[in-house]
């Protein structure tokens, strides 16, 4: 899976569950672009359980696990690290 598609699931799943995020630039009507993977989670939501289903969500989304990752944590601090770290496990899999 190429990561552009990562990308536009991870936003899709995060702007329903994170309410402070814009909606996907084809769900706005403003042209201007919003900087997704610069946002830290922890910006996005002090909510461990948000966080949480947040997870569950990319898992279920994506056939993944996190296992010992905790988004928002070391390493996946941001959005864009959480979607590196999904379209590695992706294509990982695929192999």
């Amino acid at each position: 899976m190429d990561r552009a598609r990562v990308v536009e699931e991870v936003v899709e799943i995060l702007a329903n569950k994170l309410h402070q995020l814009p909606p996907p630039a084809n769900k706005r009507s403003e042209a201007e672009e919003f900087d997704y993977e610069s946002q830290s989670f922890a910006e996005l939501t002090a909510n461990h359980l948000d966080v949480a289903e947040v997870m569950m969500d990319l898992e279920d989304a994506f056939g993944i696990t996190f296992e010992d990752t905790v988004l928002g944590g070391k390493g996946t601090e941001t959005v864009g690290q959480a979607i590196d770290l999904i379209h590695t496990k992706v294509n990982r899999q695929r192999k």
